[in-house]
């Protein structure tokens, strides 16, 4: 993974950030003008002034800008993934230009509506990270491997890079699992306070991510609890431990 890909990432992951943060306090500043002729829709939306504006636009901008980076990204790395993205975003995007024509006059619900397509977009971008960092990983080159005798799959990947990777492409979706596993009501207490160790650690803790992944298989190797779940984790545990 070349630098300009890993600012790429980066970008994503920041921008993605500070869209979340925007969004909150853009929406109450939404105002609700009724239409006269409804084949308009019922309302429109008055135009912003001031701070609401100002956020408005900061927010407008770093959508646009975090759509069009990670669209790049999906085309070249998950390209079947790209039109649910695109349609994702359409349907997000009058949310964020405010050029919605909502039947009802409310802000909050409008602000629903945008983290609902949001977090689809959000889920599709950390699956896209996670198959990169795969990617980045796993593969090498047969003919450099051959040249020096080296039989490892593995790349040799910088120290700050392997945290970015980990922090921005795989923490998401391990988080996400992590999460689900401690809330199964069937898993021991011992599972249970591992997932709490893992979700605890972050880019600078990666060992203690692989340490806690390993003890975690080993358990629920005999576990009833969370045997399965293991089956399922297995390909995003086998990208952890090759960081």
């Amino acid at each position: 993974m070349d630098q300009k890909t890993l600012n790429k990432i980066r970008v994503a992951g920041i921008v993605l950030n500070w869209i979340e943060e925007l969004a909150p306090k853009m929406y109450p500043y939404v105002e609700f003008i009724k239409n006269e002729d409804e084949s308009e829709g019922k309302y429109r939306i008055a135009e912003l002034t001031g701070e609401g504006l100002e956020i408005h636009e900061i927010m407008e901008r770093k959508y646009l800008k975090w759509y069009a980076c990670v669209l790049e990204m999906l085309q070249e790395y998950y390209p079947e993934k790209v039109e649910e993205f695109t349609a994702a975003y359409e349907n997000a995007l009058p949310y964020v230009t405010l050029d919605h024509k909502p039947k009802l006059a409310n802000s909050c619900k409008m602000q629903f509506e945008f983290s609902k397509y949001l977090t689809a977009q959000k889920t599709i971008l950390s699956h896209l990270f996670a198959k990169m960092s795969a990617m980045e990983i796993t593969e090498s080159k047969p003919e450099e491997n051959e040249a020096v005798g080296v039989e490892s799959t593995q790349v040799d990947v910088p120290a700050e890079m392997r945290g970015a990777i980990f922090e921005q492409a795989i923490k998401p979706v391990l988080d996400g699992e992590m999460k689900k596993l401690a809330q199964d009501g069937t898993i021991s207490t011992r599972v249970a306070d591992i997932t709490e160790e893992i979700l605890a650690c972050n880019g600078s803790d990666i060992k203690k991510v692989r340490s806690g992944c390993e003890r975690l298989q080993q358990i629920c190797r005999d576990d009833a609890s969370c045997k399965e779940n293991m089956k399922q984790l297995e390909p995003l545990f086998n990208i952890i431990s090759r960081l």
